[in-house]
């Protein structure tokens, strides 16, 4: 059984972080897209708390002894599988980054190339 304490802070934790994204969003701070799995995270947790029996149930079916530890691990697995697409989309973008840096180099120097060309043949005449 998942003590009273333990559900009151669940439902304060998922309503604050609820709260927290929705902010962010209308600030313009976080796009819907990333705050969407957040918000399912908070859904869920406020699901757990106000129907423990469906935390009992589910960790019963997976042999889990207690439901407060399969609560537990969901959120911990939750935040590993957050945490691989993180590091996906980083290593995305840290590619373009390569990718943006080398244009921009080759950019400059056919820039001052084209440049001292330009120079050259103004000294020339």
């Amino acid at each position: 059984m998942i003590s009273l304490v333990f559900r009151v802070v669940l439902i304060l934790c998922s309503l604050f972080t609820a709260i927290f994204i929705i902010r962010k969003i209308r600030q313009s701070k976080v796009q819907i897209n990333y705050a969407i799995f957040w918000i399912l995270f908070s859904a869920c947790l406020l699901i757990f708390s106000v129907f423990p029996e469906l935390s009992i149930s589910l960790a019963s079916l997976l042999g889990i002894y207690s439901s407060t530890n399969f609560i537990f691990l969901v959120i911990l697995f939750a935040v590993i599988i957050k945490l691989f697409f993180n590091t996906i989309e980083i290593s995305n973008l840290e590619y373009k980054i390569k990718e943006l840096s080398q244009k921009i180099a080759i950019d400059e120097k056919y820039f001052n190339e084209t440049k001292e060309n330009k120079s050259e043949e103004e000294m020339d005449e």
